[in-house]
């Protein structure tokens, strides 16, 4: 028995989204890698082969008739998948960039906390050694946070 062998192809450029969309007809994957996708749709099973952006498969057109229409349905959830696909990434690079964003302004934050605490600290220092060489002793205490230095005299 002879046949006719043809060739029938749909543009998909991107594997995950060529996997989705077929789920989304009603195919159900049996093996899928980035260059074959084996499927089973209306009881019968199809692996569509990936050559240069476009998934194809090869069939008997004497023996396949009309179980082949399945094909025409897959363009529609693909565009949907890849748009679904652009949107998920364009967020995904917003939040890593806010991300972003909040760790550069934490890091400053922390730097300007950091200078703070050392300007106090100087500041401390050099009011305890002005005023151990006028003589005097210096009480301090921290109330919420903040330091209060009282000078007594000796």
């Amino acid at each position: 028995m002879s046949g006719v062998w043809q060739e029938r192809s749909v543009p998909m450029t991107d594997h995950e989204c060529a996997t989705e969309a077929l789920e989304e007809i009603g195919a159900t994957i049996l093996a899928s890698n980035n260059n074959q996708i084996r499927i089973r749709i209306n009881g019968s099973e199809w692996a569509l082969q990936r050559n240069h952006g476009r998934y194809s498969v090869r069939f008997n057109r004497r023996t396949v008739g009309t179980s082949l229409n399945w094909m025409d349905n897959v363009s529609t959830p693909y565009e949907q998948a890849v748009v679904r696909k652009l949107r998920r990434l364009r967020t995904e690079e917003e939040s890593a960039q806010l991300e972003s964003e909040r760790e550069a302004i934490r890091s400053e934050r922390e730097a300007f906390e950091a200078q703070r605490q050392q300007l106090i600290e100087e500041r401390r220092q050099e009011i305890l050694e002005k005023a151990q060489n006028l003589g005097y002793k210096v009480k301090q205490t921290e109330t919420n946070g903040q330091i209060r230095m009282v000078l007594v005299r000796r």
